[in-house]
């Protein structure tokens, strides 16, 4: 009922500590707030690009790419108009369409769209949900909150798999030789969608199960076989990291 989305393997990413990762993944998603130059932003989407193909491949890497694609094309298609400043480069008689001032905007968006899902993609392929659950409670989050952002996390690869299986389903129920219209396509989201909803409704039961097997509810305290370990040099270690990347950072906007 539950995806996750770690991928097995060998590299550094894999074997870094999840604590230091979940620090450089806040790091990483607030460099893409802060308003930096187009120069910066590539910079830092080149290295996280870079370090996602050198620890998952680059056809891995393509998958969350290709599933904010709409929204990517979205964004090309209503940024633009926006913002009339700048030199005029593609205009329609008095209505103006594209200028150098909307096509920087445009650049900067998709720029830090697709790298904020880049980074959350790479760190969930890279930690598995039991040591991020491990990390947060590090962190002092109570179990009860740890529990539901993995949860919710976990929610959303598992309900595009089941979106996935029931369209195969509605495919194989009709006349799938057939070359279907465009608008004939959109008319068959709709049951598939609501065949996902009557089966995530469905699967309540099971997860309240769930949780009530893990102590939800119970005036028990929890145990716990696994932890992490507070150590002197992996604290050391977060300390130098976040002082690289924010000396990377000086140097940028330098």
């Amino acid at each position: 009922m539950i995806t996750s989305t770690y991928i097995e393997g060998n590299s550094v990413l894999h074997k870094a500590d999840p604590r230091i990762k979940t620090v450089l993944l806040l790091l990483l998603v607030t460099y893409f707030f802060l308003p930096l130059s187009i120069t910066a932003i590539l910079i830092i989407f080149a290295g996280l690009s870079i370090m996602g193909i050198v620890s998952l491949g680059v056809t891995r890497l393509l998958q969350p790419v290709k599933m904010i694609l709409p929204i990517i094309i979205f964004v090309i298609i209503l940024t633009p108009p926006f913002f009339r400043d700048g030199e005029v480069l593609f205009k329609i008689k008095d209505f103006i369409i594209l200028t150098s001032e909307g096509m920087y905007h445009t650049y900067r968006l998709i720029l830090r769209f697709t790298g904020i899902t880049i980074s959350f993609y790479i760190f969930f392929s890279t930690t598995s949900i039991s040591n991020f659950i491990l990390t947060l409670e590090w962190f002092r989050l109570p179990y009860k909150a740890a529990l539901v952002v993995t949860i919710a996390l976990r929610y959303i690869p598992s309900m595009v798999i089941i979106y996935k299986n029931i369209q195969d389903a509605h495919k194989l129920r009709s006349e799938s030789n057939i070359k279907k219209h465009l608008w004939k396509k959109l008319n068959n989201v709709f049951p598939t969608l609501v065949s996902v909803l009557i089966h995530s409704i469905k699967s309540i039961p099971s997860l309240s199960m769930a949780l009530e097997l893990r102590g939800i509810g119970s005036t028990i305290k929890r145990s716990q076989f696994n932890f992490i370990k507070s150590t002197k040099k992996i604290l050391q270690i977060t300390i130098s990291g976040v002082i690289l990347l924010l000396t990377l950072l000086t140097a940028i906007l330098l």
